[in-house]
């Protein structure tokens, strides 16, 4: 009777109050990320200008940042898997912090470029270390809703990151914006007293005793655990690659079309409060019908979205926002399932690293789209551009997650490891 009453309670009533502060600050961690890496975006053309560079140019800085993420994931996740989720994550958030008020104060180009590479480190540092610290510390049978609870912070990342640019950059340029960037320093005096340590992590330590093993990293390329990396980082590069052609290049093709800065701002306002509820709504979506339904279903039909939101361009910004608010809810939102599918292909001791270095070497997809994207605009306009990417990659996404290829192809060869029916960890 007592276990039917447990399975039968609501889902929240499952979660601890600690598992609770622990959602919150990953997610704030992850949203703040998202402010500092998003604001480059808004003010690419107002850099170009000061520092008389081409769009294409500018756009580097976008890739400076992703060029770098699979150090930062490497680096700081084996740090989170030696010594522990929480502090490596207040690391990170205090290297990314720090980098983005830097950037407030560049002198030209390669001053802002460095900047940049050190925001990539940090941010990703922050997302691998917080994404394993929340996925370990929830019920297993609430992970996919964990997930896309922390990716939701993404989201309203965006949505602040677009208040943020249409009250700071016409009043006072587009330094101050990068100067608000310290803000996230203040959530480590947070962590630093109210988030518990992930007790998976620690029950693994405990089991480990005093045995030294090589640095996590080093053992994602043994025979067990590369092929799993390697198929992992080829997902997320495709996978990065459908959403940043959108995400680098809308409020540059907003202001192309015609926009101000107060209509680019309302319009990325909408798209990103539609990423949110879309991160959210796909995790109870994934709990339902499964992970790999759900990112199938998601894309084919955000794709739709995408084709008529690039055919409307300046005919009606009314129409125009209700299709990026689709857009982003589908696009964007079923990026809240990406922390656990790449999580669930790891065992506990490298699963920092891995989800840190497979994630950020593929995230290295996103800072080529927005140049990919300027470069493709002088041949057939940045708005068909950003469509043509985003399918392309899509479509990728969609063939190797509705295939299930990781587990076609590690049977195939025979490796042991992680992977068996898509739950490692819930």
């Amino acid at each position: 009777m007592e276990n039917n009453q447990t399975t039968l309670q609501p889902w929240y009533r499952k979660v601890s109050k600690d598992q609770w502060k622990t959602l919150f600050a990953c997610w704030l961690g992850w949203a703040l990320d998202a402010v500092d890496f998003i604001i480059i975006t808004y003010v690419l053309t107002d850099i170009a200008k000061e520092f008389d560079l081409s769009l294409t140019t500018a756009s580097t800085l976008i890739l400076a940042t992703f060029a770098v993420r699979w150090l930062g994931g490497a680096v700081i996740g084996s740090v989170a898997d030696r010594l522990g989720r929480k502090k490596a994550m207040i690391i990170g958030v205090l290297i990314y912090s720090g980098a983005t008020f830097l950037c407030g104060l560049s002198w030209d180009f390669w001053s802002l470029f460095v900047f940049r590479l050190l925001v990539g480190i940090g941010m990703a540092g922050e997302y691998t270390a917080g994404t394993t610290l929340l996925l370990e510390s929830w019920p297993k049978e609430l992970r996919n809703k964990a997930s896309g609870f922390l990716c939701s912070g993404w989201a309203a990342g965006g949505l602040l990151a677009s208040v943020l640019y249409g009250l700071i950059v016409p009043n006072f340029g587009w330094r101050a914006l990068f100067f608000v960037g310290i803000l996230p320093a203040f959530i480590t005096l947070y962590m630093r007293w109210n988030v518990d340590e992930s007790r998976e992590w620690e029950e693994a330590r405990q089991k480990k005793g005093n045995t030294r093993k090589s640095v996590s990293f080093f053992q994602l390329f043994s025979r067990q655990w590369f092929p799993i990396l390697l198929l992992m980082t080829i997902f997320e590069f495709a996978f990065f690659g459908s959403q940043w052609p959108l995400l680098g290049l809308m409020p540059t093709y907003f202001k192309d079309i015609g926009y101000d800065a107060v209509a680019v701002s309302q319009l990325m306002f909408i798209a990103n409060f539609g990423g949110l509820l879309g991160n959210i709504a796909l995790g109870f979506v994934a709990d339902r019908i499964g992970t790999r339904r759900t990112f199938v279903y998601t894309f084919l039909v955000g794709l739709v979205f995408v084709v008529l939101a690039t055919m409307v361009g300046h005919t009606s910004i009314a129409l125009l926002g209700i299709l990026m608010f689709l857009v982003l809810f589908t696009i964007q939102g079923i990026s809240g399932l990406c922390p656990k599918y790449l999580a669930d292909h790891f065992d506990v001791e490298v699963r920092s690293a891995g989800l840190g270095v497979a994630y950020n070497v593929g995230a290295i997809a996103g800072g080529l789209s927005p140049v990919w994207g300027s470069a493709l605009k002088e041949a057939v306009g940045l708005g068909n551009a950003i469509m043509i990417l985003t399918i392309f990659w899509s479509l990728l996404v969609v063939i190797f997650v509705g295939l299930n290829i990781p587990k076609w192809v590690i049977k195939k060869r025979s490796v042991g490891g992680a992977i068996a029916n898509d739950s490692k960890i819930g």
